[in-house]
């Protein structure tokens, strides 16, 4: 392993993107080797304000969720709805490999930074889009969240619910969907990249959160079209017994998945202390899609369960070679060996003294090793280096700073 081996190393990302699916997409990348610049607006990414509200600090130089999705990268801030800010943004095109956005396609074309408006003026340039329901069709300037987007318009809020007299619709976990969308297209970036090398020619790849999530969720909503048998909501009477939760002795709960039952049934019933359910009556495929043997074995599990620890099930589920996990808490993984030893989690101490347990993207190279985390940037952090890169003259630059074309913050305030 070498921190010299960066597969991206002398790609250019101009990123002008907000919260969490665009600037994800840029943490990738750049935890690769990409050099990435991200563009902000005096007021900032709206994300900076975020944190807060969960109890996370958040001040310029100690923002752990900002960091999360925007580390490695560089920061300008400059106001593109000024001559002085666009001129600025077109020669950060100019020299840039791959231009990441989430902005809305009107946005985007009233600034003539629509990807017709750029492909013959920058045609080595990849442009990258995140959009929230796809470019076409009725809502394809339609705002959107992986909240909306992903989770309740693909089915997944409503219909992953467990039918109670008193349910009610499961929340979708914020970000997952953003993380995946900006997975997705981070592929898509080096893909043409790579046909780049061929043709000196850039491309135009987009992914959505909405499109993202239903390709997520495709074996349950293809197989509740009307045409097939599969029914969504469950009820916790019909679900499948060797792959449900079951709330064990000391009030936490362990679940194993049975996708076989057939052939992985009996490890399961021995497991539990039940062989007898070894049999044409409960142990077969057929059998369990009756509900009325599902009801007697959900209900009978229910009570063994409860008989022991969650450490002690996990112990016995092991032992019988069982896929199964006790359900952990949000929160829980930085205490977890697994998390641990393969690098997903990691201590962190900010310079002014805060410690806390940071996740990082698992993909892994053998040749990379962990990439090294750098905090992402502060607003505006690196504006005047950045312009003076771009050909900006000192006087430029102080014109800029006091018309508000562009930011700096002050980093000697700072312990960053």
């Amino acid at each position: 392993m070498s921190n010299s081996y960066k597969p991206l190393e002398g790609v250019k990302v101009v990123e002008l993107a907000t919260v969490m699916a665009g600037p994800s997409c840029g943490r990738y990348l750049a935890d690769w080797g990409a050099e990435v610049i991200k563009i902000e607006t005096e007021k900032g990414d709206s994300y900076r304000n975020y944190p807060p509200t969960m109890g996370i600090p958040s001040t310029q130089d100690c923002t752990p969720l900002f960091d999360c999705v925007n580390a490695g990268k560089r920061g300008i801030s400059i106001n593109i709805k000024t001559p002085e800010g666009m001129e600025a943004m077109h020669r950060l095109l100019a020299t840039a490999d791959v231009f990441l956005t989430n902005n809305r396609p009107k946005a985007l074309a009233k600034n003539g930074l629509d990807y017709d408006s750029l492909k013959d003026k920058y045609p080595g340039l990849i442009m990258a889009q995140v959009s929230a329901f796809g470019l076409k069709g009725p809502q394809a300037d339609a705002p959107g969240q992986d909240t909306i987007a992903f989770w309740v318009s693909t089915g997944f809020t409503a219909d992953m619910m467990v039918k109670t007299d008193n349910s009610y619709p499961v929340y979708g976990s914020s970000g997952t969907g953003d993380f995946i969308t900006g997975l997705g297209l981070a592929f898509a970036i080096v893909c043409a990249l790579y046909k780049k090398k061929e043709t000196g020619l850039g491309d135009y790849v987009v992914n959505s959160l909405y499109g993202s999530g239903l390709w997520c969720n495709s074996n349950y909503n293809i197989g509740c079209m009307p045409r097939y048998s599969w029914t969504m909501p469950k009820r916790r009477d019909n679900s499948s017994p060797g792959s449900s939760p079951f709330q064990c002795a000391d009030g936490e709960w362990i679940m194993s998945t049975i996708m076989d039952v057939d052939n992985q049934w009996p490890k399961f019933a021995n497991a539990i202390g039940r062989p007898d359910w070894i049999c044409e009556e409960y142990g077969t495929l057929k059998a369990q899609r009756k509900d009325e043997v599902r009801a007697y074995l959900m209900a009978e599990c229910e009570k063994i369960f409860l008989t022991k620890t969650s450490a002690e099930w996990d112990k016995i589920l092991s032992d019988y070679d069982v896929i199964h996990d006790i359900l952990a808490h949000y929160g829980d993984f930085e205490h977890r060996e697994q998390a641990r030893v393969n690098d997903y989690a990691f201590d962190y101490t900010y310079p002014n003294g805060h410690e806390t347990v940071l996740i990082r993207p698992p993909m892994t190279s053998e040749k990379m090793g962990v990439p090294e985390f750098t905090p992402g940037p502060m607003k505006g952090e690196h504006t005047e280096e950045i312009l003076v890169e771009l050909g900006f003259s000192p006087e430029e630059i102080a014109k800029m700073l006091e018309t508000h074309a562009a930011y700096q913050i002050d980093k000697s305030l700072y312990n960053k």
